[in-house]
């Protein structure tokens, strides 16, 4: 044993899974933010139209955000199970997985990842929906009158007007991912198989 403050005489870098959890938390982070805030823009762009049923859905989105984590991750992990009804829908298009997502080393990560954009995706529409709600309905017309179509608005109109929101929010999203891949990683997979799951906060727990 090594004295106070010191590493076994056994630690190497190179044996240890420091760089499989190094590696995860950049992977967790580039996937898990610009997919959410696309979902969650795309989602508040229809549902802030007068779609039949708009309310329903809006609850529907959100309610991940605040249901419980602990939850969330054991009806997750009972969905992505070896029999569970994602790999039995996959393999309906030939997509044949023969194990649980979260006993793959090569999966496990991403069914986390999979996990926190379902779960944050519905708390960033809200914000998103309350900012595309101030946007003058006047430019709009202006812009079909101008014969713009609605791609064309979306990034000319409504992305300028709530980019400070958009900034904002990315900010806080990125330290918060970081904060709370820990979290999935624990109510998930407790950083297994073998550590192939493990992030950095995970690690260092």
């Amino acid at each position: 044993m090594g004295g106070a403050g010191q590493l076994p005489p056994d630690f190497s870098f190179t044996k240890s899974n420091l760089g499989i959890a190094l590696k995860n938390t950049i992977y967790y982070t580039l996937a898990t933010v610009p997919i959410t805030i696309a979902c969650a823009l795309g989602l508040a762009l229809v549902l802030n139209k007068a779609v039949k049923g708009a309310k329903f859905f809006r609850a529907v989105f959100f309610f991940p955000y605040v249901a419980s984590l602990v939850a969330i991750c054991v009806c997750w992990n009972f969905l992505l199970m070896k029999t569970g009804p994602i790999n039995q829908i996959l393999s309906l298009f030939g997509i044949k997985i023969t194990k649980s997502w979260t006993s793959s080393r090569d999966l496990a990560i991403w069914a986390i990842i999979i996990v926190s954009v379902w779960r944050n995706a519905g708390y960033y529409m809200v914000m998103y929906m309350a900012s595309m709600s101030s946007v003058p309905a006047s430019l709009y017309e202006s812009a079909n009158l101008d014969g713009a179509g609605r791609l064309t608005q979306f990034f000319q109109i409504t992305i300028p007007l709530i980019w400070t929101n958009i900034r904002t929010t990315l900010t806080f999203f990125i330290i918060s991912t970081i904060n709370m891949a820990f979290l999935f990683v624990k109510a998930m997979t407790s950083g297994g198989p073998n550590g192939a799951s493990d992030v950095a906060l995970s690690y260092m727990y």
